[in-house]
């Protein structure tokens, strides 16, 4: 086990250096693309109300013009220092599928929906729909389901345990259904990504725990992986603090999302990670209750979702939310590490 913690370390220095190299040149890349934010007041949902709120609390008169492809920082230095340093094993490979495959959807989301329609009106209202939601929502589901697929065929995902109590063997309905949880996982980490530094300090965290959590269960494969990717995240949170010099979007996000739930299942944590990303599950209900509530009660239970935005338009700091969301991520990896080792 040592030996693999020095590797990891060797991957985490590479991934560092690598990171403070590329996010310069990606910053400088995107302003010239001109792939920025550019919020401006629309009608939510097609309805009576605006996003006048949203507008304030996000300070618009400061952060537009801010990049908000940001992630493509982790989706492009992952998969390819993965594919430098990291042996390529069945299971590795489905890995980097998945996680190239999410970042790429992350890329066309915000490039065609987010940046390429910010001046429609009709189509940024649209887009705040429940059925809008719902069609991307069971579009990524249906890509989950074929990774796991994937990843079943490998022949190394049979059996998930529950505490070692409960022995559950995969089958196909199990496979759907941890479909349907995995791009549960991977939504809500893309609606955590909606303040300075929230997503990226809140999946650091996890990323930590995780690597804590195999090294004492003495899982030994994906520390590497996981050095990788904490290396693009320290960069990343160095540029993503505030204020933030880009925002990660879908191609940051979805990824992440994506490699903690994969890592989890493979190594047979789903409950531990659970715990530790309670917080991204929270903003996701938050977000759902929203929605189904102005859909069909016409009513909101929040002064504005996710419930990070809820706390701004109540007065709090931006600061103070994230940093109080990293507490509560911080207590809840504590949990998840616990519950892994019992």
């Amino acid at each position: 086990m040592i030996e693999i913690v020095k590797t990891g370390l060797n991957a985490l220095f590479v991934s560092i250096i690598a990171s403070a190299i590329f996010a310069p040149i990606m910053i400088a890349i995107l302003y010239k693309l001109n792939q920025v934010s550019g919020i401006k007041k629309s009608k939510i949902g097609g309805g009576d109300g605006d996003n006048t709120l949203f507008m304030k609390i996000m300070n618009v008169g400061r952060t537009n013009g801010t990049p908000n492809m940001g992630g493509v920082l982790i989706w492009l230095l992952v998969p390819a220092l993965c594919l430098l340093l990291i042996p390529l094993t069945s299971v590795v490979k489905v890995f980097l599928l998945g996680f190239f495959l999410y970042g790429l959807w992350g890329f066309i989301d915000v490039v065609v929906f987010t940046n390429g329609m910010k001046n429609n009106e009709k189509m940024k209202a649209m887009q705040e729909t429940f059925e809008w939601r719902l069609g991307k929502l069971l579009f990524s589901m249906l890509m989950n389901i074929g990774i796991m697929f994937l990843l079943y065929r490998t022949g190394v995902f049979g059996v998930i345990s529950v505490f070692n109590v409960l022995i559950i063997s995969v089958t196909p309905i199990i496979l759907v259904l941890l479909g349907m949880v995995g791009q549960l996982a991977i939504y809500a980490a893309e609606l955590t990504d909606g303040l300075d530094g929230l997503m990226i300090g809140i999946f650091s965290t996890i990323n930590i725990s995780l690597m804590v959590l195999l090294i004492l269960q003495g899982k030994a494969e994906f520390i590497p992986i996981l050095a990788i990717i904490l290396g693009v995240q320290i960069i990343d949170l160095y540029f993503n603090i505030p204020p933030a010099r880009f925002w990660n979007g879908g191609p940051g996000a979805m990824p992440l999302g994506f490699a903690m739930f994969f890592v989890a299942i493979v190594t047979d944590n789903l409950i531990p990670y659970i715990a530790m990303s309670s917080i991204t599950w929270g903003i996701m209900a938050s977000s759902a209750i929203q929605i189904i509530s102005m859909k069909f009660f016409k009513r909101r239970v929040f002064r504005i979702a996710p419930i990070h935005h809820h706390f701004q338009a109540k007065g709090w700091p931006q600061t103070k939310v994230v940093m109080r969301f990293w507490l509560f991520t911080l207590i809840t990896c504590i949990l998840g590490i616990y519950l892994g080792l019992l």
